[in-house]
């Protein structure tokens, strides 16, 4: 009788081996280790293989440019988990394949739209703490912004179990180059909302951010609450305080790109770590 040359062994030294190690593997299963005599058979994968791990591929190394751009935010609230959330987003968006070029596999060619929504802080979801949201952004090719803060009940508009004194409302907007591995930040200073009170006027008020021609536009909404009536600091409870991000565009040939409209269900790296923000002022009407 032939013995299978391909016929796994149990370890039996003291030292367990693990991976390929000459033409042999090494592994583990169950809590014991084995070995056997690596193939030397070519395995063809199966094309939906081939496009899971094209997706795979893609998908980390696109999420890992995302998180570098939004560096920023991410460590100025030390939120944990985004890498993984970012990169799953990202594989998702891959995995459905482009939406505008049918071989294409750029990131901008797929439904980038998937990224709304994306929450960057685990312990809480901005919807959470937006009940009623009272903010409208607009922006053109040009990057010119329009905020508009439309009148609104403090109270009712946004969750306070805890009795802070006040929400303070941040925009961070990244301008990413994806082929340069290049991104500009632009970040408005905090927009303080009082919430014993139980009328806001309506704002109105634009600011300038970089052309968004050829570039791919985020924006994060931050939100933090004041703990304290001076609002001198912020509250240090990791369920006050939350982002998302809440406009994903692309602009080409000085035109926002379409992408299909998603269910409401459905929710090269970059050459620096710390690229300067430019904090923009609001003209507000």
């Amino acid at each position: 009788m032939l013995l299978n040359p391909y016929a796994m062994a149990k370890q039996t030294s003291d030292i367990t081996l693990s991976g390929k190690l000459g033409d042999h593997v090494h592994y583990s299963r169950g809590g014991k280790h084995f070995t056997k005599r690596a193939s030397a058979k070519p395995y063809n994968f199966s094309p939906g293989s081939i496009a899971a791990q094209q997706a795979f591929g893609l998908g980390s190394q696109t999420g890992k440019q995302l998180k570098t751009a939004l560096k920023t935010v991410l460590a100025e609230y030390k939120y944990e988990g985004v890498h993984n959330r970012l990169t799953e987003v990202c594989k998702r968006i891959f995995r459905n394949g482009p939406v505008h070029e049918l071989e294409s596999k750029n990131f901008i060619d797929h439904n980038i739209k998937m990224l709304l929504g994306l929450n960057l802080n685990k312990h809480a979801a901005i919807n959470s703490l937006i009940l009623q949201n009272p903010i409208i952004l607009g922006y053109d090719p040009s990057g010119q912004v329009k905020l508009t803060i439309a009148e609104h009940n403090p109270m009712t508009a946004f969750s306070n179990l805890l009795k802070m004194h006040a929400i303070s409302i941040r925009f961070l907007f990244s301008v990413i180059d994806l082929e340069a591995s290049s991104f500009n930040h632009h970040q408005t200073k905090d927009i303080i909302i009082p919430l014993y009170q139980s009328h806001f006027t309506k704002l109105q008020g634009t600011f300038q951010v970089a052309p968004l021609n050829n570039k791919l536009f985020i924006c994060c909404t931050q939100v933090r609450y004041y703990g304290n009536a001076d609002y001198s600091s912020y509250s240090n409870n990791k369920k006050l305080v939350a982002a998302a991000i809440t406009a994903v565009e692309y602009a080409r040939d000085d035109m926002f790109v379409s992408y299909p409209p998603l269910d409401q269900q459905t929710t090269k790296a970059a050459t620096t770590d710390s690229s300067p923000i430019n904090v923009i002022d609001i003209k507000w009407e």
